[in-house]
């Protein structure tokens, strides 16, 4: 008999710190907080993601193989999607198609922060592409 997957909890203050900061990336802070590179979990990958106030803005935005949702928790912002910037504030979800060139910029004085979320086992499953950067 197969054992039945277990309740996760995780919390922000607990995951580790990752974050991009170029100026052809931008400045972003995230917590992955779902997936399985760390937790025992399958088919979504969760986290929680930042970005300041005053930070660069992207000469472009980046790409990735999988569909992408993120939910605006803070801040008021515009996600930038192949060519349209559409404005953000807390409790704004937006869907991302996969291979669509995207970002994220703060339009105001505090942080922007929000989930986003794949479906995909482990973060490290989704394969990114920066079209700004030199090959």
């Amino acid at each position: 008999m197969a054992s039945s997957p277990q309740v996760q909890i995780r919390r922000a203050c607990d995951a580790t710190e990752q974050s991009w900061s170029s100026p052809q990336r931008g400045a972003v802070n995230w917590w992955e907080l779902f997936g399985g590179d760390v937790t025992p979990t399958s088919d979504l990958t969760l986290g929680i993601a930042e970005i300041p106030p005053h930070s660069p803005i992207p000469t472009r935005g980046h790409t990735h193989d999988a569909v992408e949702v993120y939910v605006i928790m803070a801040g008021r912002g515009s996600v930038y999607v192949d060519g349209i910037f559409y404005p953000v504030n807390d409790g704004d979800a937006v869907w991302i198609p996969e291979h669509a060139e995207h970002f994220v910029r703060n339009d105001g004085d505090q942080a922007v922060r929000l989930l986003y979320i794949f479906a995909r086992d482990k973060f490290s499953d989704v394969h990114y592409c920066f079209p700004g950067e030199d090959a």
